[in-house]
């Protein structure tokens, strides 16, 4: 938001301070802010730019590459369904007050539906059309430079050209709910770019194993029917495959989740909750449970004994 108002020549300083908002304070990651201030911020804006929707603007700005966590994983994503379940997953630390949800409908289309609260006195309209934009964008970025909804709705009643312009595909308005429609593309990526297949037939399966497992980590889709899958042969053939080869699935994947999990803490500024994701747990819970059995201390004393010997 500071970024895109700055370049629109808006008063920067004086925004933020309205919203009680500490510029210096953006430079923190990981810093969070109260909904209703960010709200006062979107409002402010709105009413120094009203020909313009700032939104999108910002929306659209967005660098994928520079989030937190997954911008690099969203570029590696197949299809635009992939990305979107990826960003879902990853949605609480994105931000506190979103609960979006991808909802399959007949003829292979897909909804993306945005709810962040009722009350939108605290919530802006803004809010929800930014987030929208920044969804585009993603797929934009993953399928094509053209790639556009089916349809998207709004809860604003007056029509919008800018984001007509933006979402160039038909706009239904005074909508109860924020939505994107768009084709399921997923079923069309289900090929084997990487070449595992090939690779699998000729050589140890455990050779190849390591690296799609930590490829296929932060998607949080790490299960052998799917490995399998991708290898080009049933669960069952993978599992008699590597009992040839003495181990199993689950002890490969444990293998690469604690090499994973040590680098993580210990080059990098990344928070429990954060390293816990990449390394494919939904619960930062069964995270810490895990690191706990292989080590024999919580994840926070494993960091801090290593910072200190580094230190020393």
């Amino acid at each position: 938001m500071a970024e895109t108002f700055k370049w629109q020549g808006l008063p920067l300083s004086a925004l933020f301070a309205k919203a009680n908002i500490s510029l210096e304070s953006l430079a923190a990651i990981h810093n969070r802010y109260p909904q209703t201030n960010v709200s006062i911020l979107w409002r402010e804006a709105q009413q120094l730019l009203p020909d313009l929707n700032i939104a999108i603007e910002v929306g659209k700005g967005v660098d994928v590459r520079a989030l937190p966590v997954i911008g690099f994983a969203l570029l590696q994503m197949e299809s635009v369904v992939d990305a979107f379940e990826l960003m879902l997953r990853y949605q609480k630390l994105m931000g506190g007050n979103t609960n979006a949800k991808l909802i399959e409908h007949d003829g292979n289309i897909v909804e993306m539906r945005f709810h962040f609260t009722n009350d939108l006195n605290t919530i802006t309209v803004q809010s929800y059309e930014a987030a929208m934009a920044f969804c585009v964008k993603v797929a934009r970025t993953v399928a094509d430079k053209d790639w556009r909804p089916s349809k998207v709705c709004l809860s604003r009643k007056t029509p919008c050209e800018h984001a007509k312009a933006y979402f160039n595909c038909e706009i239904e308005y005074g909508c109860a709910y924020h939505q994107l429609f768009f084709a399921n593309d997923s079923a069309s990526n289900s090929s084997d770019p990487q070449g595992v297949f090939e690779v699998t037939q000729h050589r140890a399966i455990t050779q190849v194993l390591a690296l799609v497992i930590e490829q296929r980590l932060a998607t949080g889709k790490v299960n052998s029917k799917s490995i399998a899958a991708q290898f080009g042969m049933s669960e069952k053939t993978l599992q008699r495959r590597l009992l040839s080869e003495g181990t199993t699935f689950r002890a490969e994947l444990e293998a690469v989740r604690q090499k994973k999990s040590l680098s993580l803490l210990s080059d990098t500024q990344l928070s429990i909750s954060e390293i816990a994701y990449l390394c494919g747990y939904s619960e930062i819970s069964a995270f810490h449970h895990a690191f706990t059995r292989w080590y024999a201390v919580s994840p926070s004393q494993y960091r801090a004994k290593s910072a200190s010997e580094r230190n020393f």
